[in-house]
């Protein structure tokens, strides 16, 4: 049986669709037995600070799975063989197992090898390309990360969840009303979310195992939103039940929580640190809303001096880097993300052009960001941006196919 036939069965290249389109365009073939290589158009800038790299023997039926993620994360970009300083072949090692020979330099030296195994073909692949950057870069890949966000694909907006590149992906409710703030608990197993499936707005835990959904929070006005603390149990919540929507601290997510913030304002999407010690929400307390961090035993907020824009939220914490936050703007009649440093106390705009840029989150690696484009016409894409290379371009990760897509929520949990 041929290599193709081993590791590629029909299901899953049909799951390739979108990206395999642009791969397709961009790939050559120099000798009809030679693999392809990319020669696509790069911008000069940003191509000088890539490393150049070319996938050696690597079987074509592969190269548009690995081509993507190459392309999606921007420190490493698909050259020929004379212009590459690496050369990386990946081939099956039998069964869902995927075996990677790297070598550099020319003529080509043993680099590293390794050989990396999940439960599908599509894991292997994501697992390998996660190896093969931390080898070349020395930083951790992204790619078999998972993402939940909404998409309307079915006629109302509805939790669907996929692998970090967008490459499948399925529903994960079909309530066929609003639903909203998918967030992940903290050992991926599960998704908390809002939904008005009972006619008012309350808190769910979506079980992805077995399919339960309870019920996190049903309280009197107004339950909007749960995020879990990424070290413990302890879980944040906004809720109106004491008339505005305030911060309230539960345990565990099942416990009855209590109110931390006693203010006047709204709050809104809060955002935990790295460590789980320190929190960030938005408050309109002094009129518009501004970034806050807040004093989970007093309640008090200090708000973070972004000095950007007179409407700053959707904080989002670098996890790697926790003088790091990202967040939305309103700037130029639009809104853009920013990063704020605490360490220079200094914002820097990270996406910029006509289309709005919100609900930002990070990847695992504190280096990418997933978050939401919106076209003037409304259509909604989830695109992921390079922060490292200011010359880097944000990427979608999907068509129309897929609906108007929002609302990323990022998951690492090798």
């Amino acid at each position: 049986m041929s290599v193709a036939k081993v590791l590629f069965p029909r299901r899953l290249l049909i799951t390739l669709g979108f990206f395999s389109c642009f791969v397709l365009g961009l790939l050559v073939t120099s000798k009809a037995n030679e693999p392809a290589i990319i020669l696509g158009p790069i911008e000069g800038e940003l191509a000088k600070k890539q490393i150049p790299l070319d996938l050696g023997r690597t079987p074509k039926v592969l190269i548009p799975l690995i081509s993507k993620p190459i392309f999606v994360h921007g420190g490493l970009r698909l050259a020929s063989e004379k212009e590459s300083r690496y050369s990386v072949t990946f081939g099956s090692a039998g069964n869902n197992d995927i075996q990677v020979s790297i070598t550099q330099g020319n003529p080509k030296t043993p680099f590293a090898s390794f050989v990396v195994s999940d439960s599908t073909i599509e894991g292997s692949i994501s697992l390998a390309c996660d190896r093969m950057v931390q080898e070349i870069l020395g930083i951790p890949g992204f790619f078999s990360g998972r993402l939940a966000f909404l998409s309307d694909l079915s006629g109302s907006k509805e939790i669907w969840a996929s692998d970090s590149m967008m490459t499948y992906s399925k529903p994960q409710t079909s309530f066929g009303k609003m639903t909203f703030n998918p967030s992940w608990n903290k050992d991926g197993t599960g998704l908390f979310f809002t939904s008005n499936r009972k006619v008012f707005n309350n808190i769910y835990h979506l079980d992805l195992a077995s399919r339960r959904v309870a019920t996190v929070a049903n309280y009197k006005g107004s339950n909007l939103r749960a995020v879990q603390n990424p070290r413990t149990a302890q879980t944040a919540l906004i809720l109106s039940t004491s008339g505005n929507p305030e911060l309230w601290m539960a345990n565990t997510p099942y416990e009855r929580p209590r109110r931390i913030t006693k203010n006047k304002s709204n709050e809104s999407g809060p955002c935990w640190s790295p460590d789980g010690r320190r929190l960030i929400l938005t408050s309109d307390t002094r009129g518009k809303p501004q970034l806050y961090e807040v004093s989970l035993s007093t309640g008090v907020l200090s708000r973070i001096p972004t000095n950007v824009s007179s409407h700053c939220v959707e904080a989002a914490w670098n996890p790697v880097d926790p003088s790091r936050i990202a967040f939305t703007a309103a700037v130029g009649g639009g809104f853009q993300v920013f990063e704020y440093n605490f360490a220079d106390r200094a914002s820097r705009m990270i996406t910029r052009g006509n289309d709005h840029a919100m609900q930002p989150c990070w990847a695992n690696d504190g280096r990418h960001i997933f978050f939401t484009s919106r076209s003037s016409g409304g259509a909604t894409q989830i695109k992921v941006v390079d922060t490292e290379f200011e010359e880097a371009k944000p990427i979608a990760l999907h068509n129309k196919n897929f609906g108007n897509c929002s609302q990323p929520s990022f998951l690492y949990s090798r």
